[in-house]
């Protein structure tokens, strides 16, 4: 995919409106017209998105001269969830599963989302990082020389919102890196669920989470590969393959006869696709498959047995196997010298 930062168009527009509906409701309408008569007109941008920079240093400027504590929050809590692309998407590939009430397991929809998300906006960054009992949602500013705390506070509630209309979800913890000025709880309480915690190393959303069986439930994943490729029509078939196996592995059987009927496509046909990128779906498997089990032993809070499942192998014994092969010794091993690094 390109290398610039950009947002889709929606996410500005729905910012817009938020900070429209606030001034409208604080007798600041002579404000907005002041700051919106300087916004770029999207329709000059060509696609669905438009460059990161000029959407914060518009973010900056409404929230400098508006000098609102969390308006950030206000905005995003001011929208309608379900007019969103982004909900869309997630309810139409979940269909086959919420359409017949089938729970899904909470770290799959996890995953999916702040997948998805951290595509549509790449104002920040986002590090998923599982444990045996928790996920953490890890937040972190692409611009940072132009984030504000405001930002930061927009995406972690835009997730939050969807984990939780999806799957009645709250996030067991909250933790801010920034400690505004004036600090309002009833409204981190009214939006989160949840009180904060100020002045921490990482922005980031704790979800008690220990749900990790299979899928029993049919997901359509074409719909998030084509409105991915519909907002960057470079995105190689590697990224898109690595991609749906970032999400689904742990949870869909990790073979190119189920990854290539999620994506509608025959077996033949993506093959084809990937040799021409001079890789290959086994390729990319075991690329997800080293760095997600050196961030399992890393965790350490997963069994041998537990992380051969989240990666996919029907035995522990294939698991193991394989780690010798990959790293040349075990599990236990390598999480010894994780313990003990050698000076």
């Amino acid at each position: 995919m390109k290398k610039g930062f950009s947002v889709h168009k929606y996410v500005v527009l729905n910012n817009r409106k938020g900070f429209y509906l606030w001034a409208m409701k604080n007798d600041q309408l002579a404000l907005y017209e002041s700051i919106s008569k300087d916004w770029v007109v999207l329709e000059n941008f060509s696609g669905e998105r438009i460059p990161l920079e000029i959407v914060s240093q518009e973010i900056k400027t409404i929230v400098t001269l508006a000098n609102e504590p969390n308006l950030g929050l206000k905005v995003i809590d001011s929208g309608d969830i379900k007019l969103s692309p982004f909900y869309k998407i997630v309810t139409l590939s979940l269909g086959p599963a919420l359409n017949k009430n089938i729970p899904l397991p909470s770290a799959f929809l996890i995953r999916l989302i702040v997948h998805y998300f951290k595509i549509l906006t790449e104002v920040v960054d986002i590090d998923l990082q599982e444990t045996g009992h928790s996920i953490h949602i890890i937040f972190r500013p692409n611009l940072p020389e132009l984030f504000s705390y405001h930002q930061v506070e927009g995406a972690m509630l835009a997730v939050t919102r969807m984990i939780a209309h999806l799957q009645n979800h709250w996030p067991n913890q909250i933790e801010f890196e920034h400690k505004p000025d004036l600090i309002d709880l009833g409204i981190y309480l009214k939006t989160f669920r949840t009180y904060p915690l100020f002045e921490q190393v990482n922005n980031q959303l704790i979800y008690n989470c220990t749900e990790y069986t299979a899928l029993d439930a049919t997901i359509l994943i074409n719909p998030f590969i084509n409105s991915i490729e519909k907002q960057f029509p470079e995105i190689s078939y590697k990224e898109k393959i690595n991609l749906v196996i970032c999400t689904t592995l742990g949870f869909l059987s990790p073979n190119i006869k189920t990854i290539a009927n999620s994506l509608s496509m025959s077996v033949k046909t993506l093959q084809r696709r990937l040799n021409s990128e001079n890789t290959t779906f086994n390729d990319i498997l075991l690329e997800v498959r080293k760095k997600r089990v050196i961030e399992y032993l890393v965790a350490q809070q997963f069994t041998s047995q537990q992380i051969s499942a989240l990666l996919g192998y029907k035995a522990k014994s294939q698991f193991l196997r394989a780690f010798q092969v990959w790293f040349g010794m075990t599990p236990k091993q390598y999480r010894a010298r994780l313990c003990n690094p050698t000076p």
